[in-house]
């Protein structure tokens, strides 16, 4: 999805994302609205001690990007899929998938169709240009510079060329439950964000640039979760997310940014 270039060149350390973190921790609608006059009025937050001065351009930077990502939330939504729609583009495409099997049988047995989308097209991609990949890492990223050693702190689920020294990585969120999700949504947050978070910090001290995407799907479970996914969208425009793919995006967006970016 399309992440708008004012927001990325902020940095992810600036102070509109601090701000943004303390509007989402107010609980109700009308108690942000009122904290958002507030702030606008006064140019400060009060936390009951002396009050915190701000800056008035970086109040409105608020303010827009609230607007902002009200917007992008609309277009996220409206592209995720349902499990019947992704396993039909694997059909279509002649791509294999298998499934997430569980213990219960109860329990709705998921398809890993986005995995095999997104595998698919990676190793399409590659093989045509003769770059090895590891579509299925069992182990972390490792980069290992004159500047520096960096471990990800969990597995991913893609690495181009492999997990060692990768310059384009993938974590792959796809949830078909039949719930209207829960806390594994969050803890998807969680891992993007320190991935990402991580990854920057690292860049800097190696003077290295490596392309974090992540992919989204399940209109059933993300569409229930609208805080964790515009919290996602939040990591994109912060710059700890570089690509953002949800649901349909990957039928008409994964193959030509991977193409751009393997041939940079």
């Amino acid at each position: 999805m399309e992440i708008k270039k004012i927001w990325r060149e902020l940095g992810y350390k600036h102070i509109v994302w601090e701000l943004l973190r303390f509007y989402l921790t107010i609980k109700s609608e009308p108690k942000q609205n009122a904290w958002l006059r507030d702030i606008e009025k006064n140019c400060a937050i009060s936390t009951g001690k002396e009050p915190f001065p701000l800056q008035k351009s970086d109040v409105d930077l608020l303010v827009s990007y609230l607007e902002d990502r009200e917007t992008a939330f609309n277009v996220a939504a409206d592209r995720l899929r349902n499990e019947k729609q992704a396993v039909k583009f694997c059909d279509d495409n002649n791509i294999s998938f298998g499934t997430t099997s569980t213990k219960s049988k109860d329990h709705h047995q998921a398809s890993k169709s986005l995995v095999a989308t997104v595998s698919a097209i990676a190793r399409d991609e590659c093989s045509k240009m003769g770059i090895p990949l590891n579509h299925n890492p069992q182990t972390r990223c490792v980069w290992c510079s004159s500047n520096g050693l960096h471990v990800t702190a969990r597995n991913l689920d893609g690495a181009i060329p492999s997990t060692n020294n990768p310059t384009i990585i993938w974590e792959i969120k796809e949830y078909w439950g039949k719930t209207n999700g829960g806390s594994k949504m969050s803890d998807a947050i969680y891992e993007c964000n320190l991935v990402g978070r991580e990854l920057r910090d690292f860049e800097k001290t190696a003077n290295l640039s490596i392309t974090h995407a992540v992919f989204v799907d399940g209109r059933e479970q993300w569409a229930q979760r609208k805080s964790d996914l515009n919290r996602l969208i939040d990591l994109a425009h912060q710059g700890l997310i570089d690509l953002l793919l949800v649901g349909t995006d990957v039928e008409t967006e994964w193959r030509d940014n991977l193409v751009k970016l393997l041939k940079s």
